[in-house]
Protein backbone atom coordinates (compact mmCIF):
# COMPACT_ATOMS: atom_id res chain seq x y z
CA UNK A 1 0.00 0.00 0.00
CA UNK A 2 2.95 2.35 0.78
CA UNK A 3 4.51 1.79 -2.41
CA UNK A 4 1.28 2.39 -4.31
CA UNK A 5 0.23 5.51 -2.36
CA UNK A 6 4.38 6.54 -3.35
CA UNK A 7 3.52 5.93 -6.94
CA UNK A 8 0.77 7.70 -6.59
CA UNK A 9 2.33 10.86 -4.89
CA UNK A 10 5.34 10.97 -7.59
CA UNK A 11 2.78 11.53 -10.50
CA UNK A 12 0.60 13.91 -8.45
CA UNK A 13 3.75 16.23 -8.19
CA UNK A 14 4.97 15.26 -11.72
CA UNK A 15 1.30 16.86 -12.68
CA UNK A 16 1.47 19.21 -10.56
CA UNK A 17 5.19 20.62 -12.08
CA UNK A 18 3.98 20.19 -15.61
CA UNK A 19 0.73 21.64 -14.93
CA UNK A 20 1.53 25.00 -13.72
CA UNK A 21 3.89 25.57 -16.30
CA UNK A 22 1.27 24.83 -19.27
CA UNK A 23 -2.01 26.15 -18.22
CA UNK A 24 -3.10 29.43 -16.70
CA UNK A 25 -4.64 29.49 -13.03
CA UNK A 26 -8.37 29.76 -14.11
CA UNK A 27 -7.79 26.54 -15.92
CA UNK A 28 -10.36 24.83 -13.72
CA UNK A 29 -13.13 27.04 -14.34
CA UNK A 30 -12.82 26.94 -17.91
CA UNK A 31 -13.76 23.03 -18.01
CA UNK A 32 -15.60 22.50 -15.29
CA UNK A 33 -19.03 23.42 -16.97
CA UNK A 34 -18.63 20.44 -19.47
CA UNK A 35 -18.93 17.53 -17.04
CA UNK A 36 -22.04 19.60 -15.35
CA UNK A 37 -24.07 19.76 -18.77
CA UNK A 38 -22.88 16.50 -19.59
CA UNK A 39 -24.44 15.11 -17.41
CA UNK A 40 -27.03 16.43 -16.67
CA UNK A 41 -28.06 15.99 -20.08
CA UNK A 42 -27.27 12.12 -19.80
CA UNK A 43 -30.13 12.35 -16.78
CA UNK A 44 -32.84 14.32 -18.99
CA UNK A 45 -32.45 12.10 -22.18
CA UNK A 46 -32.34 8.86 -19.82
CA UNK A 47 -35.43 9.71 -18.32
CA UNK A 48 -36.91 10.79 -21.63
CA UNK A 49 -35.92 7.98 -23.07
CA UNK A 50 -38.37 5.95 -20.65
CA UNK A 51 -41.42 7.75 -21.98
CA UNK A 52 -40.71 8.05 -25.66
CA UNK A 53 -39.71 5.42 -28.29
CA UNK A 54 -37.38 6.34 -30.40
CA UNK A 55 -35.56 4.32 -33.85
CA UNK A 56 -32.52 2.63 -32.69
CA UNK A 57 -33.25 3.81 -28.91
CA UNK A 58 -32.07 6.55 -29.91
CA UNK A 59 -32.47 8.66 -26.95
CA UNK A 60 -31.11 5.53 -24.61
CA UNK A 61 -28.13 5.45 -26.14
CA UNK A 62 -27.23 9.31 -26.51
CA UNK A 63 -27.70 8.85 -22.60
CA UNK A 64 -25.40 6.34 -22.61
CA UNK A 65 -22.69 7.95 -24.62
CA UNK A 66 -23.52 11.61 -22.58
CA UNK A 67 -22.90 9.27 -19.47
CA UNK A 68 -19.63 8.44 -20.47
CA UNK A 69 -18.31 11.66 -21.68
CA UNK A 70 -19.58 13.63 -18.38
CA UNK A 71 -17.63 10.91 -16.68
CA UNK A 72 -14.47 11.57 -18.97
CA UNK A 73 -15.00 15.66 -18.25
CA UNK A 74 -14.75 15.14 -14.64
CA UNK A 75 -11.43 13.70 -14.53
CA UNK A 76 -10.18 16.42 -17.07
CA UNK A 77 -12.00 18.99 -14.56
CA UNK A 78 -10.87 17.22 -11.32
CA UNK A 79 -6.65 17.17 -12.85
CA UNK A 80 -7.17 20.95 -14.01
CA UNK A 81 -8.51 21.59 -10.79
CA UNK A 82 -5.37 20.26 -8.61
CA UNK A 83 -3.59 22.82 -11.40
CA UNK A 84 -5.93 26.08 -10.24
CA UNK A 85 -5.42 25.51 -6.25
CA UNK A 86 -1.58 25.65 -6.85
CA UNK A 87 -2.40 29.57 -7.87
CA UNK A 88 -4.61 30.19 -4.50
CA UNK A 89 -4.04 31.51 -0.71
CA UNK A 90 -5.78 29.14 0.99
CA UNK A 91 -6.69 29.66 4.91
CA UNK A 92 -8.40 27.29 7.21
CA UNK A 93 -11.77 28.15 5.67
CA UNK A 94 -11.09 27.43 2.42
CA UNK A 95 -9.22 24.65 2.65
CA UNK A 96 -12.35 22.80 5.00
CA UNK A 97 -14.55 23.99 1.84
CA UNK A 98 -11.95 22.67 -0.78
CA UNK A 99 -11.95 19.44 0.87
CA UNK A 100 -15.86 18.91 1.01
CA UNK A 101 -15.44 20.12 -2.86
CA UNK A 102 -12.81 17.29 -3.47
CA UNK A 103 -15.04 14.95 -1.74
CA UNK A 104 -18.39 15.44 -3.20
CA UNK A 105 -16.10 15.21 -7.20
CA UNK A 106 -15.30 12.34 -6.14
CA UNK A 107 -18.49 10.96 -5.10
CA UNK A 108 -19.85 12.57 -8.17
CA UNK A 109 -17.25 10.33 -10.73
CA UNK A 110 -18.01 7.25 -8.47
CA UNK A 111 -21.74 7.20 -8.96
CA UNK A 112 -21.27 8.31 -12.86
CA UNK A 113 -18.62 5.37 -12.72
CA UNK A 114 -21.54 2.88 -11.34
CA UNK A 115 -24.16 4.20 -14.15
CA UNK A 116 -21.79 3.12 -16.87
CA UNK A 117 -20.62 0.19 -15.28
CA UNK A 118 -24.85 -0.79 -14.42
CA UNK A 119 -25.53 -0.28 -17.90
CA UNK A 120 -22.66 -2.57 -19.25
CA UNK A 121 -23.78 -5.33 -17.33
CA UNK A 122 -27.93 -4.90 -18.39
CA UNK A 123 -28.68 -6.58 -21.72
CA UNK A 124 -31.48 -5.44 -24.27
CA UNK A 125 -33.75 -7.72 -24.97
CA UNK A 126 -33.29 -9.18 -28.37
CA UNK A 127 -36.24 -9.29 -30.81
CA UNK A 128 -35.26 -10.54 -34.43
CA UNK A 129 -36.17 -8.33 -37.41
CA UNK A 130 -35.52 -7.57 -40.70
CA UNK A 131 -33.23 -5.04 -40.45
CA UNK A 132 -31.21 -7.58 -37.29
CA UNK A 133 -30.34 -6.92 -34.04
CA UNK A 134 -31.29 -4.00 -32.20
CA UNK A 135 -28.30 -1.70 -30.95
CA UNK A 136 -26.04 -3.09 -28.54
CA UNK A 137 -22.31 -2.12 -26.75
CA UNK A 138 -20.34 -3.62 -29.18
CA UNK A 139 -22.50 -6.26 -30.39
CA UNK A 140 -22.70 -7.82 -26.74
CA UNK A 141 -26.41 -6.72 -25.89
CA UNK A 142 -25.20 -4.66 -23.52
CA UNK A 143 -25.67 -0.75 -22.41
CA UNK A 144 -29.64 -0.61 -21.48
CA UNK A 145 -30.70 1.82 -19.20
CA UNK A 146 -32.07 0.40 -15.95
CA UNK A 147 -33.62 1.82 -12.80
CA UNK A 148 -30.16 0.77 -11.53
CA UNK A 149 -28.43 2.46 -13.44
CA UNK A 150 -30.85 5.74 -13.74
CA UNK A 151 -30.51 5.79 -9.48
CA UNK A 152 -26.87 6.31 -9.94
CA UNK A 153 -26.90 8.85 -12.89
CA UNK A 154 -29.79 10.94 -10.48
CA UNK A 155 -26.93 10.90 -7.26
CA UNK A 156 -24.25 11.76 -9.91
CA UNK A 157 -26.07 14.69 -10.80
CA UNK A 158 -27.14 15.81 -7.17
CA UNK A 159 -23.27 15.50 -6.59
CA UNK A 160 -22.32 17.60 -9.01
CA UNK A 161 -24.37 20.55 -8.18
CA UNK A 162 -23.14 19.98 -4.81
CA UNK A 163 -19.58 20.12 -5.98
CA UNK A 164 -20.65 23.43 -8.21
CA UNK A 165 -22.03 25.04 -5.18
CA UNK A 166 -18.85 24.85 -2.96
CA UNK A 167 -16.64 25.73 -6.10
CA UNK A 168 -19.46 28.77 -6.57
CA UNK A 169 -19.13 29.36 -2.57
CA UNK A 170 -15.82 29.44 -2.66
CA UNK A 171 -15.39 31.94 -5.39
CA UNK A 172 -17.76 34.21 -4.52
CA UNK A 173 -17.74 34.26 -0.88
CA UNK A 174 -14.33 34.00 0.03
CA UNK A 175 -12.64 34.99 -3.42
CA UNK A 176 -10.63 31.85 -4.14
CA UNK A 177 -8.10 32.50 -7.35
CA UNK A 178 -8.78 35.97 -7.54
CA UNK A 179 -6.31 38.38 -8.02
CA UNK A 180 -5.43 40.94 -4.78
CA UNK A 181 -7.80 38.51 -2.90
CA UNK A 182 -6.63 34.95 -2.78
CA UNK A 183 -4.32 34.41 -5.43
CA UNK A 184 -0.44 33.67 -5.33
CA UNK A 185 1.87 32.36 -8.40
CA UNK A 186 3.63 28.95 -7.32
CA UNK A 187 6.07 29.88 -10.18
CA UNK A 188 7.53 32.44 -7.36
CA UNK A 189 6.66 31.06 -3.72
CA UNK A 190 8.89 32.16 -1.16
CA UNK A 191 10.74 29.70 0.85
CA UNK A 192 8.14 28.46 3.47
CA UNK A 193 4.63 29.10 1.61
CA UNK A 194 2.47 26.14 1.28
CA UNK A 195 -0.62 25.17 -1.03
CA UNK A 196 -3.60 23.07 -0.29
CA UNK A 197 -2.16 19.58 -1.07
CA UNK A 198 0.05 20.19 2.19
CA UNK A 199 -2.61 20.57 4.33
Amino acid sequence: MHFLIGIWSAFLQTWIHIGIHIFPHTIHPMVVHFPIALLYLALAVDVLGKFVKTPERFLDRASFWLTILGFIAGAVAAAMGVISEQFVKWNHTTITILAAHQRDAVLTGVFAFLAILARLIARYSYAPRASGPHWSFVGSGRGRSTGLSTLFLFLAVVMITLTGTLGGTMVYHYGVGIRHVSYTNPLKKKPGTTSALSH
